[in-house]
């Protein structure tokens, strides 16, 4: 059974029945209480993508997976990326959307337009740790909706486009402030890439706490690296080969953390008998790590859960604003720290 057999059970034009699934206030009452029994009896289903051609939305949002294949791919980092791309698509759901995902480097991203202009999608949704502000201008021009997961590379929120905010600078300040608090004077860092706003946020947060207890952070304890892995290895094996390993290190990720635990295992220093060190992010793995890692967690489900409710709101309301309620990391205290006169 479709719609023109309703229209002839129901005495009226296919167009009216049309009218009700997709306008029904358009309808006088009297005929929509007609018509909707009429579906009721005959146990009829509207073809949902239908009634998504006839009201011009699709009730779908893009998920754009954007990253620079060149210098960081995102599937390198999933413990972090799955559980935001797992929270989006399920709060997308629990608010009626579909979510179609899609991969795109950020140098090739014509495809992500294309959802855009033929409709498929209403709004998207850029999940990123690369520079995404000009794809982000392009789509502000374009009035396509679109809210995005990383605020890396911007300063503040774009006009209309939601980004979550986190207090990168807050939560790396506290993590040096339990390390000092534990008496360590000699403290090390493994930074992000100094490129993005969260890697320089979290230095800047390191080094107000530093100033702020009288203590100088010398250059040889400053290792510049990338958020990977990679980086917290080559840090402690050059703070190892120079006989400069401080007395604790704050690490800007836990992938960076993750490589200077096994690297300092390696060489038979002990965390945290020798060394104290602590990570951002709190992933699933980190309870698991040895020893277990002290860790500031960032509220990455929450922040996705918002950037969803955003720009859905957008969508059915209007509603353009994009002042985010800004997050805050929370330390999480494991085995990977001890006080100085224990060490």
């Amino acid at each position: 059974m479709d719609s023109y057999d309703i229209a002839r059970l129901a005495g009226v034009s296919r167009k009216t029945v049309q009218r009700v699934l997709n306008n029904p206030s358009s309808v006088k009452p009297e005929t929509r209480e007609k018509i909707l029994r009429v579906m009721e009896e005959h146990h009829y289903e509207p073809n949902s993508a239908a009634r998504k051609l006839s009201s011009r939305k699709s009730h779908t949002i893009g998920l754009f997976i954007v990253q620079d294949a060149a210098k960081y791919t995102l599937h390198t980092d999933d413990l972090f990326f799955g559980a935001v791309i797992g929270a989006i698509i399920s709060r997308c759901a629990a608010l009626g959307y579909n979510t179609l995902v899609s991969m795109a480097d950020v140098s090739a991203p014509a495809p992500l337009f294309s959802m855009f202009r033929q409709k498929s999608i209403d709004g998207g949704i850029l999940v990123s740790w690369s520079d995404l502000r000009g794809i982000v201008e392009e789509m502000r021009k374009a009035n396509y909706p679109v809210g995005l997961f990383d605020e890396g590379f911007f300063g503040e929120a774009p006009q209309g486009v939601p980004i979550p905010h986190l207090d990168n600078r807050g939560g790396a300040r506290e993590a040096a402030r339990y390390l000092i608090g534990l008496g360590h004077r000699r403290i090390g860092i493994v930074t992000g890439d100094m490129a993005n706003n969260t890697a320089r946020e979290r230095l800047l947060g390191f080094r107000d706490a530093l100033g702020e207890a009288g203590l100088s952070l010398a250059e040889e304890h400053v290792h510049y690296g990338a958020f990977t892995e990679e980086d917290g290895v080559a840090a402690a094996e050059r703070w190892l080969k120079e006989g400069a390993l401080p007395e604790a290190v704050f690490c800007s990720n836990d992938l960076m953390a993750y490589g200077a635990l096994k690297t300092l295992a390696k060489a038979g220093i002990s965390v945290p008998g020798d060394v104290s060190v602590v990570g951002f992010d709190d992933l699933l793995i980190s309870q698991y790590t040895n020893p277990p890692l002290t860790t500031m967690r960032v509220p990455r489900v929450e922040m996705a859960v918002q950037v969803a409710d955003r720009l859905i709101a957008g969508l059915e309301r209007g509603d353009t604003a994009t002042e985010a309620d800004t997050f805050t990391a929370r330390l999480v205290v494991r085995q990977s720290c001890a006080p100085r006169e224990t060490i």
